[in-house]
């Protein structure tokens, strides 16, 4: 799991989700705003752990209809020509590539064909590499404003994990 969240520790869906994939059999999960609080992104140990891995799965919270800044950059430094694509390279073939991220706001505010924008980026990038694009997974309403609000996103994220670990069993 390649998980991009600049305040964890201040998380509901995020931590919940990330912490359940890092204690299952056989997951790593790869925190970029620990590993690289600087953006100096070891691209190297970056692709040797996408190298080891069978499956691939960007967790993060939607941050304006994106990504968090640091998974834009690590996309950016770590998929590279001769590598990931291009020059009869495709390191990365095969795999199996998971988009997985929560959203703060209602269900209401993000249909279908706006999840199908948001993800499309990343949709192209497992197509251009090569990699077999599983899908995105994701929960609404993960905030904690009020008790009642914060009960509901433990919920959806643990739901959101089952999803995560039901995806990657081998």
């Amino acid at each position: 799991m390649i998980l991009a969240h600049p305040k964890i520790e201040e998380s509901i869906g995020n931590k919940i989700i990330s912490d359940c994939i890092a204690t299952s059999e056989n997951c790593e999960v790869r925190h970029l705003d620990k590993l690289y609080p600087d953006f100096k992104i070891d691209i190297k140990a970056e692709q040797e752990a996408l190298l080891n891995a069978d499956t691939i799965i960007f967790q993060y919270p939607l941050f304006w209809y994106s990504t968090p800044a640091i998974l834009k950059e690590w996309i950016d430094q770590v998929i590279q020509y001769g590598f990931a694509f291009g020059a009869d390279s495709y390191k990365l073939a095969g795999k199996k590539m998971i988009v997985s991220f929560t959203i703060g706001s209602p269900v209401k505010d993000y249909p279908r064909e706006i999840i199908e924008k948001i993800t499309f980026h990343l949709q192209g990038l497992a197509k251009y590499c090569k990699m077999e694009y599983a899908g995105e997974i994701f929960c609404n309403d993960i905030n904690g404003y009020s008790e009642g609000a914060k009960e509901n996103a433990i919920q959806s994220a643990n739901n959101h994990a089952q999803q995560l670990l039901e995806l990657i069993k081998p």
